[in-house]
Parts: structure tokens; sequence; C-alpha cells
């Protein structure tokens, strides 16, 4: 029975994302700004503000629609520039529509605001409806790996952008964690058998989701899942990820940060924490995934941002302007401005084309190349860089080592 429903919700994914919007397009009644500036006001004192935003933020739909939540976070944004990383309140918000009707998820999911949140209302809903999800048995995974391998594929009905892939994949990975019992052996081996091969690879995003699902629980249930395996000491988490291999021991040590947090905030530190890693190019990943990390920790704030990267060594220091340039513009369209003017700042240190080849990457990892929002994004870009964004040359472009 269960099987049978994963598989049709499952597909309805497909068609779902072709439905993804940004809130805000459609004027509301209520005065939202007067709940915003009240959420504000309300959480100007705590100890850390963020976290009271996410807490207060979702109370507002005692009153007001899904819609208009994201909408009140938009405004709360506008007054407080330091709350553009919103992933948690994605998963909050989410999840209590979706706790509405679980059988309804799928359309929770159409309805989620693009270019705001780091798709964490994605997250929030999937993760909502299979969190009590049953185990599969062997044969019963077996069964399901055929529709799996398809959700996240263009179709007909559909052509996923590379970062709605990415995010489909993520939340793959998150579900195989449920269905295992937390078993990351057998999860990360349905990531496997998950990933289709092509242009792009996505088994690290699969992986990413696994592994992210035992160091970074939200909610209980996602504590109580994961309290007989997950380590306890950095020691403990070292043991653990040395017991894979390759892609999937640098994903459980990439997603261990923040068993590592401390280090990770030096460059020294950074160096040691990405220097486990066997390949140069699970490396260059590593340091991907902290430069993302660390960006939303500096308030995505160009000064901040380029006075840490000018102190990262000359070999990952272009990296690091072109990371946290590309988060900026997966945290939120808002902030496109700011990245391409913190690739500027990398131009003027030397490091300029290694963040500018970042954008073109992300120009059509990020946007359908035949919509309106991609040419805007293109024309932000100085000279020759605009121009071949508008040849769509983000599709050539490699930032990675092979293996």
């Amino acid at each position: 029975m269960f099987l049978g429903a994963l598989i049709v919700a499952l597909a309805a994914l497909i068609f779902i994302f072709s439905f993804f919007d940004v809130v805000g397009s459609k004027p509301f009644k209520k005065d939202l700004r007067v709940y915003a500036e009240n959420i504000v006001e309300m959480c100007k004192d705590s100890v850390y503000v963020p976290s009271c935003y996410d807490e207060e933020i979702p109370k507002v739909m005692n009153e007001l629609t899904f819609e208009e939540a994201f909408e009140v976070t938009r405004i709360v944004q506008d007054l407080d520039s330091s709350y553009w990383y919103c992933h948690v309140l994605g998963h909050n918000i989410s999840a209590i529509e979706a706790s509405k009707d679980l059988s309804k998820w799928t359309e929770v999911i159409g309805r989620c605001p693009l270019g705001m949140c780091s798709n964490g209302c994605i997250h929030g809903t999937f993760q909502e409806r299979f969190r009590d999800a049953e185990v599969l048995s062997d044969k019963e995974v077996a069964d399901v790996i055929p529709q799996l391998k398809t959700i996240c594929e263009d179709s007909e009905s559909r052509t996923f952008t590379g970062l709605e892939r990415a995010s489909c994949y993520h939340a793959l990975g998150h579900l195989t964690m449920y269905i295992t019992a937390a078993d990351p052996i057998r999860a990360s081996g349905m990531c496997d058998q998950i990933i289709q091969g092509g242009r792009e690879s996505f088994d690290n995003v699969c992986y990413d989701g696994v592994f992210m699902q035992i160091f970074q629980p939200l909610e209980p249930e996602d504590f109580a899942l994961i309290a007989d395996i997950a380590p306890q000491t950095q020691q403990e988490t070292i043991a653990l990820c040395d017991t894979f291999e390759g892609g999937k021991r640098a994903s459980c040590h990439r997603e261990s940060w923040p068993m590592f947090e401390d280090e990770i905030q030096t460059p020294e530190g950074i160096v040691q924490f990405c220097s486990r890693n066997v390949t140069k190019r699970l490396e260059q990943i590593c340091y991907n995934g902290v430069f993302y990390i660390l960006t939303p920790r500096f308030d995505f704030n160009v000064d901040t941002i380029s006075a840490f990267c000018e102190s990262i060594p000359d070999e990952w220091r272009g990296q690091c302007y072109g990371n946290a340039a590309s988060r900026m513009i997966e945290t939120d369209y808002r902030l496109q401005e700011s990245a391409v003017a913190l690739c500027g700042r990398a131009e003027e240190a030397g490091s300029g084309e290694q963040c500018y080849k970042e954008m073109l990457l992300y120009s059509t990892y990020n946007f359908h190349t035949d919509t309106p929002e991609f040419g805007r994004f293109c024309a932000l870009l100085p000279g020759e860089w605009s121009k071949r964004c508008l040849n769509k040359e983000g599709y050539s472009v490699r930032l990675y080592a092979d293996e």
C-alpha cells in the first residue's frame, strides 16, 4: 500500500515543478507589512534574531495563508537584511502547510517560492510527507527504484533547471534515510541506483541528503530517527565517515561540518578540514561546501566576504569568491547585484576570472535560458562576460577537476 502511494506521489513531482512561481506576484488584501514590522520589533532583542524569525513568522499562518507567510518573510528581509538565509523558515512554513492534508503535499511543493530561502520550502514539504514513512524491504526498494530514477529527470512535460534537479535529488537523499530506517549504507546505495548519467552528475547532492540527515537534524522526529547512529565527537564522526569510500566518504565528511564548526571559520582550519579528501575534485567540492556555509554566516556582506577570501591561500582564493557569489544567487534572486559586485571585488584582487566563470555556470544552472530572468541576470555582468552569458556559455564551464 505504502509503496504504491510513494510511487504515485513522487511521480507527481515531475509535473509539480512546472508550476513553481515566485510569491508576491499577486496583491494581498491584508496589510502584511504590519505583521512583518511586529515580528521585527518582537525579535530585535533576541539572542539570535534569525532563529526568532524562524519561530515567529510561521505563527502568522494562524491568520494568513501559506503564500502570505512567505510575503511577510520578504518584507521582514527588506526590513532586516541580516535575514537573507531563511532555509529553516522555509522548512517550518511548508511543514505546517503540508501537515494540514498530507495527501496534498505535492500541491504544496508546487506553491513553494523560487528564488528565496534556499529551497527550504521544497525540502520541508518533502520531509513532512515522508517523516513517518514505512521502512522498505530490499525487494520493495528494488521495485521503487525505476520510478525514483525518473522523478528528477527531464520529460516531455517538464524541463528542470540544474538547481531544481539538484534540489530534487537532494530531497531524495533525505527520503532514502526515512525509508531505510536511517541506514546510511542502504540509503547511499539507493542514491547509486537512482542517479542517472549525463552532462551533470548529481550523486554528490543525493549523498549530501543522506548524511545531512545525520549531522543536521531539525525536528524532534529527525533527532529520533538518527539517535542510534549520530556521532557525538569529532573522532566518532571521522570513524563513521571512514567506513565509506570515495564520494560517499567525502559527502559524509562535508556534511559533518557542525562537528567542526570552530575549525572551518579560520583559513587554516578550512584547509585542514578539506585536506581529508583523497582526490582534487572532492577537495574542491569540500571547499565549495565550506564557502557556501560561511557566506550566510557573513550576512552576505560583500566587504566581509572579500576580506575573508583575501585571507584564503592563493590556490583557493578564486573559488572562495566564486562560491560565495553563487551562494548569494542560490539563496535569493534579489542578491544577484551583490553577487556580481563580489566578482568585481574578486577582479580587483586578481581572482575575477574564476568568479565570473562561476556566474556563467550559474546563469544556465539557476535559470531557464528562455526566460526574462536569465536575460536580466546576464545584463548585470560586465562587458564580455555579459555577452558570454547571453551566448549560454555556462553550459560549457567546468569548475572542478576530474577525479
